[in-house]
């Protein structure tokens, strides 16, 4: 009797760890969002400090400077350079907007002594509708 209240409070924790582990279920999209990519001098100097403050580790931020929302996505700290980011969607939810971003590794095996610090900032029209982030 022991050993199978054992076996049960045993499967009863593997099903309870397991069921918190799946991937975060995307939102349903309500509207397309346009954007631009932003990239060099074209990133206001406030975010780009934000940015610069934050890029040893992964980040995701806001800023708006009251004209247009800029959406950042930092990747943290790579051993090599050579990484690209793809957007697969940008998007209007019934909770605001809703952000999906994945970072691709370098496309050749050779790897280099430089570290890099990939990002990407996006930017659209002002809203104050709240921002959500793929995992």
């Amino acid at each position: 009797m022991r050993k199978k209240i054992i076996v049960i409070l045993t499967f009863s924790l593997f099903i309870g760890l397991f069921s918190g582990c799946s991937k975060q279920q995307k939102p349903e999209k309500t509207a397309d969002v346009e954007f631009t990519i932003v990239t060099g001098s074209d990133i206001p100097e406030e975010l780009q400090e934000l940015v610069d403050a934050r890029k040893e580790k992964p980040f995701s931020l806001t800023f708006s400077d009251q004209v247009y929302l800029y959406v950042v996505k930092g990747y943290g700290k790579q051993a090599c350079s050579g990484y690209e980011i793809v957007i697969h969607d940008f998007c209007k939810t019934q909770d605001g907007l809703y952000f999906d971003s994945e970072l691709f590794g370098p496309q050749t095996e050779e790897t280099d002594e430089r570290s890099s610090y990939p990002y990407i900032v996006i930017k659209t029209e002002y809203t104050d509708l709240p921002v959500s982030f793929s995992e």
